[in-house]
């Protein structure tokens, strides 16, 4: 992508908000890139060990008057929300704010309260690991991913093609989609997996784990690896995109409950008719 506003990098400061899994990545690409990064984190090994590997440069002291101002916010959704005041000010002076949570609509409505509805755009990337905290980040983590822009009324184009040209320097293919529609569809897309792998392994803590760890295979490792996540930023995520969660939750307990009426029925062809048009689906996801 052709560069318009990160060309002159010199002039340009990054301050990320959240030194995590998702806020370390960016700052470890953008000081790769020969950006100059500065950090927040309540969390000080982050910061040290940030500082140390010279991953930025430092913190709210190293921000220079004379250079651009552009701010990633790095934190889990309900934690923006809570401090969000506590930033205010770095936020009016940034010329240009993102933020990389998975659920909008939420942080749409205090970025309309506060007044910062040009400079401050929605995005979401979608990377990410069971495993978080800094010492888990990656520079090349975004690379090849697709990075979301969640467009709005009264955004600017210079911060829509900041946020663009933000996420190529990641290494991220960006795509479009609106606030709403974003939370409907990553309540099943993301949120939905997450909850059906985070109850079975409550099932398991119901049982005698002895007795059934030594046979469990890939499958089921695969499939609950994202049991691991966070549970803050999860119990975050669950709480916001609450509506969306709740009616995708009782579709799904519809269908784990077809699928027990014909156990129950002993109806073994419509059962395997069933799954014949699950798998279907699913080979078409694939391509």
């Amino acid at each position: 992508m052709k560069k318009t506003f990160l060309k002159n990098k010199k002039n340009i400061q990054f301050l990320i908000i959240g030194l995590g899994l998702i806020g370390g990545s960016v700052a470890k690409r953008l000081s790769k890139n020969g950006f100059e990064v500065l950090a927040i984190d309540k969390n000080k090994s982050y910061l040290n060990n940030a500082k140390k590997s010279k991953t930025i440069i430092g913190s709210l002291e190293k921000i220079e008057s004379s250079k651009k101002l552009l701010l990633v916010v790095a934190l889990p959704p309900k934690v923006i929300l809570n401090r969000f005041d506590e930033y205010l000010d770095y936020f009016y002076e940034a010329e240009f704010i993102t933020d990389c949570t998975s659920v909008k609509e939420s942080l749409l409505n205090k970025i309309r309260t506060k007044k910062l509805e040009s400079k401050f755009i929605l995005s979401h990337p979608i990377a990410g690991s069971e495993k978080s905290g800094f010492f888990n980040s990656k520079e090349d983590l975004f690379q090849d991913k697709i990075s979301i822009i969640s467009k709005h009324k009264g955004l600017s184009n210079s911060t829509l093609q900041i946020c663009k040209e933000f996420w190529s320097e990641l290494g991220s293919k960006t795509h479009y989609l609106d606030p709403k529609l974003h939370d409907k569809v990553f309540s099943l897309t993301s949120h939905v997996p997450h909850i059906v792998a985070f109850s079975l392994i409550s099932l398991f803590s119901k049982r005698k784990i002895s007795e059934y760890k030594k046979f469990i295979g890939g499958g089921l490792k695969d499939f609950t690896r994202i049991a691991e996540s966070d549970p803050l930023m999860w119990e975050n995520i669950f709480s916001l995109n609450k509506k969306n969660l709740l009616k995708d939750i009782s579709e799904f307990e519809k269908e784990i409950k077809k699928i027990k009426e014909f156990i129950l029925q002993g109806n073994e062809k419509k059962l395997e008719e069933h799954l014949k048009k699950i798998r279907k689906t699913k080979e078409s996801l694939n391509r």
